[in-house]
């Protein structure tokens, strides 16, 4: 398994990967510059980010069902 993650991470598709979710974490703690936050308020954030991972979560699950929903409205006919 290790060997696996090795080869993917050592990839170009592994690096340009890894390289997006360091931009991604880079963007996050820039947008987040909270100074005021410590401790205290670990609590509200953990609160909010679980609210946006359901919130998103549920977004997409809805998104998956019309999808689902329109494709299985289609009729497709095959003329050999």
């Amino acid at each position: 398994m290790f060997q696996l993650f090795d080869l993917i991470m050592t990839s170009p598709i592994g690096v340009f990967i890894a390289g997006l979710a360091q931009d991604v974490i880079y963007a996050a703690l820039i947008v987040s510059d909270c100074d005021e936050c410590g401790f205290n308020d670990l609590g509200k954030l953990l609160f909010g980010g679980m609210l946006a991972a359901i919130i998103v979560g549920v977004a997409v699950s809805i998104l998956l069902r019309r999808a689902k929903k329109s494709r299985a409205g289609r009729i497709a006919i095959c003329v050999d």
